[in-house]
């Protein structure tokens, strides 16, 4: 992918990564400040909830503390204790007249208040006052032991609140909360029986409806363990407790908000606790219906992003545009230079990096031009005359007519050893004459190499070991033709020569990977440093020999191969001398 993209021409690359540099900080951007402004104003409507909810919660201890106020209003009341200290046996009559004061004293006491609630009044006597039409069941008779007559009998005359559900069948009416006390006669402090009042689950629906309704959200009512008094809108789970794992933090806590799931949904949950009763209001909203209260904030962003885009991808055309069009006017020149016009020019109209490079190359093709004309034929010239020059210092026909003559005399003298010195040097100038080619495979440079050697045996006779090693592989590699004699004939001449002792030379030629490497050593005489330099710095040397040397190999090979090849001489006076060159390893082929 990336290859691919680094394929594309120029505009397509500045278009492309002007496009991207513009369009993720821009949409980075968009995105933080669309997740900042989410957060604050989900933080802001979260405390506005808390704010509400305390006005509800307020709304609450308000209702039951006129509640706790009635309960102890008709706990005091002197008509109710004189009625329920009288004969259970009394006549109808007597317990009509109480029945109607009782009703006008809840009259009383409600007929000011617009509240759903039913206050009961149970005698020890047998005496039922209710302020409802009916009388439920469970109020019918005492029972000590259950939910609010035990919670009010501990209590002895305090007032206590009981949560429970219930459903009254006559009017479908939800009791979800009771006030009750135990009622003591004053004086002996006797009970005569129970006061409960019971609170519908309307009251306090119309007490929520008082603190505003604030989106779709879901409203508890929980007493101190959890049990759900009232909610809204579902009032299916009334009476349960809230089983879910947010529970133990609403508990715990006093009042804040905090992300929940509700009904595989995430919500914020928000709750307060009255300080009075300790029941807690909690509401959930879903953080879906608070996020769509963003979609204009969200549409600007992204709309705002976009036009970004747009203008940047504008920007990176025009850009692009200016840029590249001056650079392929310039390829186009170039185009035209590579066909062989030097005279194409490139005119640039700012004074930009562009202008100067343009006016930069046109004075190269200037100096180009004027360098080929001049330099061109006479450099081709100089380099065939240096490769004759080296190949052929001397007349080879003459002197190869000549040896072979000598040949033939010592043949019918008998002379041997001076007929093997003539064959040798015979086929050294049979190879110089007949070569045509530059380069040769190796295999032939070194049989040229191996009569040379049988010469410099016999001349040396016993004075040095020779040792030669060549890879298989390396023998069809092409070489310059006469290269490996001038670098022997300098370890010889200069190395072993002027040895006392016996010496040795090796000459070792191996393939490594794509290259050739050739290494001549010998353990001589070595080379001192101010030769050693002169040689490195390529200054004439009064060579022994054939004249050759190893500024003039190193010059032949440089015409050859340019710089694609390594020279380097090791050395150390009285120890010896290493000469290494690793030449491309060309073959016929690719010759």
């Amino acid at each position: 992918m990336i290859r691919r993209f680094l394929s594309l021409n120029l505009r397509t690359k500045l278009i492309a990564l002007i496009i991207v540099t513009a369009f993720i900080p821009v949409s980075l951007l968009g995105l933080f400040s669309y997740n900042y402004v989410t957060k604050l104003m989900q933080e802001e409507i979260s405390e506005g909830e808390l704010e509400r909810l305390k006005q509800v919660n307020n709304n609450l201890t308000y209702f039951i503390n006129d509640v706790e106020q009635l309960s102890l209003f008709l706990y005091k009341n002197g008509e109710i204790q004189e009625i329920l200290n009288k004969d259970p046996y009394r006549s109808p009559e007597e317990k009509d007249e109480d029945l109607q004061q009782i009703e006008r004293l809840f009259d009383t006491v409600m007929g000011a208040k617009n509240w759903d609630v039913s206050i009961y009044i149970i005698g020890a006597n047998g005496d039922r006052y209710f302020s409802t039409q009916h009388l439920p069941p469970h109020y019918n008779h005492i029972r000590e032991n259950w939910g609010a007559f035990r919670k009010a009998q501990a209590a002895d005359g305090k007032n206590i609140w009981d949560t429970h559900y219930s459903i009254r069948p006559e009017e479908m009416q939800e009791v979800v909360l009771t006030s009750g006390r135990m009622l003591h006669d004053h004086s002996t402090q006797e009970p005569l029986g129970y006061l409960m009042i019971d609170i519908y689950e309307s009251a306090l629906s119309d007490i929520y409806a008082t603190g505003g309704k604030h989106l779709n959200d879901q409203l508890f009512l929980l007493d101190e363990q959890g049990y759900i008094i009232s909610s809204q809108p579902n009032k299916e789970i009334v009476g349960t407790r809230l089983s879910y794992d947010f529970l133990p933090r609403v508990i715990q806590g006093d009042q804040g908000f905090f992300e929940a799931e509700w009904e595989s949904q995430a919500s914020v949950l928000t709750y307060d606790t009255a300080e009075d009763t300790g029941f807690k209001i909690v509401s959930l909203t879903p953080i879906g219906l608070i996020h769509e209260k963003n979609s204009l904030i969200r549409n600007l962003t992204w709309s705002f992003a976009i036009l970004g885009i747009i203008i940047s991808s504008w920007l990176a055309y025009f850009l692009s545009k200016t840029v590249t069009d001056p650079l392929y006017k310039v390829m186009k020149v170039m185009r035209t230079v590579e066909k062989g016009d030097l005279t194409a020019r490139f005119a640039p109209k700012y004074n930009d990096d562009i202008g100067i490079f343009a006016r930069r190359f046109n004075q190269m093709l200037g100096r180009v031009s004027n360098l080929i004309q001049e330099n061109y034929e006479k450099k081709i010239r100089l380099k065939e005359s240096e490769i004759k020059a080296l190949q052929a210092q001397i007349n080879p026909h003459f002197l190869y007519n000549t040896l072979e003559t000598v040949n033939w005399m010592a043949r019918l003298n008998g002379a041997k050893e001076i007929s093997k010195l003539v064959v040798s040097l015979g086929e050294i100038m049979r190879y110089s004459i007949k070569r045509g080619d530059d380069l040769v495979p190796l295999e032939e440079d070194i049989k040229q190499l191996k009569n040379y050697l049988n010469i410099q045996e016999v001349r040396y006779r016993d004075q040095f070991n020779i040792h030669l090693h060549v890879d298989e592989e390396a023998k069809k590699a092409l070489i310059p033709s006469l290269l490996l004699q001038p670098l022997v004939e300098n370890a010889i001449s200069h190395g072993l020569e002027g040895k006392v002792e016996k010496g040795n030379l090796s000459i070792t030629i191996t393939m490594i990977s794509n290259s050739l490497k050739i290494i001549v050593e010998d353990d001589g005489a070595g080379i001192d440093s101010k030769t050693l330099d002169r040689i490195n710095l390529e200054k004439p040397l009064q060579s022994k020999g054939t004249g050759i040397g190893l500024q003039n190999v190193k010059r032949r090979v440089f015409l050859y191969y340019g710089n694609d090849f390594t020279w380097h001489i090791e050395t150390k006076e009285n120890e010896g001398t290493k000469f290494s060159i690793t030449l491309p390893a060309y073959r016929e082929e690719s010759a």
